[in-house]
């Protein structure tokens, strides 16, 4: 019989590799948020001459942004396991 002759095969993979790109961008979503708020502060201090303000500011609000994101796809990987495993049940 020949390997990929079971149909659910195919599919399996694809829940694998999708639950696999959502666990794996959690760390970057964390990185960019912070570096992004981290910009946007030095930015505005730059320009506004709000020194260090817009720098702590912009850094308790990319780290926010980045927990925020780390908690929505931590949920988004939980209901993708949920998925997989009620369709692994029935």
């Amino acid at each position: 019989m020949p390997l990929n002759s079971d149909p659910q095969k195919p599919k399996d993979r694809v829940r694998q590799v999708s639950m696999l790109a959502t666990a794996s961008s959690i760390g970057l979503s964390l990185v960019i948020a912070i570096f992004l708020g981290t910009a946007g502060g030095l930015y505005i201090d730059r320009h506004f001459g709000t020194k260090p303000w817009g720098f702590i500011i912009g850094l308790i609000l990319g780290v926010a942004a980045g927990y925020r994101n780390i908690y929505i796809l931590a949920t988004r990987l939980d209901n993708q396991q949920r998925k997989s495993n009620d369709h692994d049940g029935s």
